[in-house]
């Protein structure tokens, strides 16, 4: 996938029937111009909870494809009242999660974020959004901020599957 390009509805949705009332949002690449050169989002997702839940966690990989550092300060989602980097941490035989204040990216760098690591954490959903619904999910930099647009899909699998 190049940077900027994004999957439209028709190769998101092969099936569209909700599993146990499990969501997934995918995420589809819609970064502002100016961050576009430096900050690539790529097979982000946020998974959308029972609708009883007011939150959830967004997963993905982030690469700067920058030539200087980038340090990502923040996030914010138009579904969450509040979104926060975190990363879980084994401690002995506890997991647990640690917010995370910032994160540098150096110049190439890929980051994942993914369960039981470095994953964004929504807080403050009001309601779970229903499927086709889009949600902007944004990054902070001291530069700039990068949004994508997320499209509600049925659970993670399809992304696996649509993502070689």
């Amino acid at each position: 996938m190049t940077p900027g390009t994004s999957l439209g509805p028709s190769a998101l949705s092969s099936r569209r029937h909700v599993k146990a009332g499990w969501l997934v949002i995918f995420l589809s690449v819609g970064v502002s111009p100016m961050a576009a050169a430096e900050l690539e989002l790529e097979q982000l997702w946020v998974r959308a909870m029972p609708p009883t839940q007011s939150m959830t966690a967004a997963y993905g990989q982030l690469s700067n494809q920058g030539n200087t550092p980038l340090t990502i300060t923040g996030a914010s989602s138009s579904l969450a009242a509040d979104t926060t980097l975190h990363e879980s941490v084994q401690t002995g035989d506890r997991m647990r999660m640690v917010p995370v204040t910032d994160l540098t990216l150096a110049p190439g760098e890929v980051v994942e974020f993914k369960p039981a690591g470095l994953h964004l954490m929504l807080t403050g959903i009001n309601a779970m959004p229903a499927t086709g619904s889009e949600v902007e999910i944004c990054l902070l930099s001291a530069e700039d901020k990068t949004c994508a647009t997320a499209i509600v899909q049925r659970d993670a699998d399809s992304m696996n599957h649509h993502h070689h």
